[in-house]
């Protein structure tokens, strides 16, 4: 009874934050872990640029505490913790979190950041698409048969609907319409989605959060397409035998892959207000080891603690798989795969 007050509370409170948000076009979902002086630079830029938009900062898995920085007026971020279920290599976990902040922000658009972007300006061009982001042709791309799935998929909501990006590119910078992220990212839809039949094709960047975004805007007929707002850094410059980098946009408002900030002095009005929480979280590294039951998140499937920092899980043919890290980095051994009991993965099929 108690959970089911809570989730109803929880979701009052989403709803009364989305009609209060209503009036702005643009939201921000930054998911942040332990990297601080990246975060507050990036807070900095947004609030320079986009000085009313709302900011949903979450805490996930980390045990930095940017909350008393969120109340400052200058930062005015809405700020979230959360156990650590190392969402962006668990699709279940990313897309159930990337939907509860979309619906706090209650704006038209949400832009997604990560510790490694800037932000050169307000943006100018607006966005053509239901989600879009870095024109990176430099990535593998989906495979025909996966094309063929999605788009079987996607013409139930959208008759019309044909694969738009075979790549991926949807990382810190990419923007999406709300109404899709609430739609797509639906336990009820995202619980069809068998990711298990698609790593065998596509490999380890099925679970990568990029990549499962983008398959499951696909699976309800959405459109993505890059935005020429959001570029790529290249730490090495262009030779001149080189085709053209359409990924590289030096007048883009947002560009992916800024890592110089990274080691930064904290200022010292920063330093004193951001702060390590007392109850440490447990944290996971695995890749692929956290499901919910229908996609739902109140039914966690239990996450193999034995490689919750030592392993990379894999999902094979409805059971899961881990590997010792460890183990995997010594090389005169091949690393060994051990069943994880009581953690089935979850696809669209049982």
């Amino acid at each position: 009874m108690m959970k089911f007050v809570t989730r109803v509370l929880l979701a009052l409170s989403l709803c009364s934050a989305s009609k209060l948000r209503s009036k702005d076009k643009f939201g921000f979902y930054f998911p942040v872990h332990s990297q601080i002086p990246a975060t507050i630079e990036l807070l900095q830029s947004v609030r320079k640029h986009y000085p009313n938009s709302p900011i949903y900062l979450l805490q996930d898995g980390g045990n930095v505490d940017f909350g008393p920085l969120c109340k400052e007026k200058e930062y005015n971020c809405i700020f979230d913790r959360v156990h650590g279920q190392n969402s962006r290599w668990n699709p279940h976990s990313w897309m159930a979190r990337f939907r509860k902040a979309t619906a706090a922000l209650g704006t038209e658009y949400v832009i997604y950041l990560e510790p490694d972007v800037i932000v050169r300006k307000h943006h100018t061009i607006e966005p053509k698409h239901d989600a879009g982001g870095i024109y990176d042709d430099f990535n593998p791309h989906m495979g025909k048969e996966t094309i063929r799935y999605l788009e079987k998929m996607g013409r139930e909501r959208n008759p019309n609907f044909n694969v738009s990006w075979i790549h991926f590119g949807l990382s810190g910078g990419s923007y999406y319409r709300s109404e899709a992220v609430m739609d797509a990212f639906d336990p009820k839809h995202v619980k069809n989605i068998d990711f298990a039949a698609m790593e065998k094709k596509e490999g380890d960047k099925t679970m990568s959060s990029d990549f499962a975004m983008l398959v499951a805007l696909f699976a309800r007929g959405w459109t993505v397409y890059p935005w020429e707002e959001v570029s790529q850094h290249w730490l090495s410059p262009k030779k001149p035998d080189e085709p053209e980098r359409k990924s590289e946009k030096l007048t883009a408002a947002f560009e992916h892959n800024h890592k110089e900030h990274y080691n930064d002095r904290v200022p010292e009005k920063e330093g004193k207000l951001i702060q390590t929480f007392s109850e440490r979280f447990p944290d996971t590294t695995c890749h692929g080891c956290v499901w919910y039951h229908d996609a739902d998140p109140a039914q966690l499937y239990p996450i193999p603690n034995l490689w919750l920092q030592t392993g990379t899980c894999r999902a094979t043919l409805g059971v899961m798989y881990c590997i010792h890290t460890k183990q995997a980095a010594n090389g005169k051994r091949k690393p060994k795969k051990t069943k994880a009991s009581g953690s089935p993965f979850w696809g669209g099929h049982a």
